[in-house]
């Protein structure tokens, strides 16, 4: 993962799309009105993947204070069937993670 500068500057554009998801979400269940859509699952790995890697990149982008609707909205979807019987457990999504950013690392170091 990224470090220092670089980090800021990932983190203030990752916010930027995120306040624009927020308000496109506003004032409704899901993207698609009450039912999901199209949108809902091409952005749906924010609701669950996004989590672990502010876990693992030691920061947040997505709480209850900042985006209130997007942080309804990725509970709301990843509680709906058949999103939450598909979805793998979070220990293997965040050893998938682990070792990708491992190995990005062992690459930068070794260069």
């Amino acid at each position: 993962m990224a470090q220092g500068e670089e980090k800021a500057k990932a983190v203030d554009a990752a916010i930027e799309s995120l306040a624009f998801l927020e308000k496109q979400i506003q004032g409704r269940t899901f993207f698609g009105g009450e039912k999901i859509g199209y949108l809902d699952i091409v952005a749906g790995w924010i609701s669950y993947w996004l989590n672990v890697l502010e876990e693992l990149g030691e920061m947040e982008l997505i709480n209850a204070e900042k985006f209130p609707f997007l942080y309804e909205w990725g509970h709301n979807f990843i509680q709906t069937s058949p999103i939450k019987d598909c979805i793998p457990p979070r220990e293997m999504v965040v050893e998938y993670f682990s070792f990708g950013i491992n190995y990005v690392r062992s690459l930068a170091s070794s260069e």
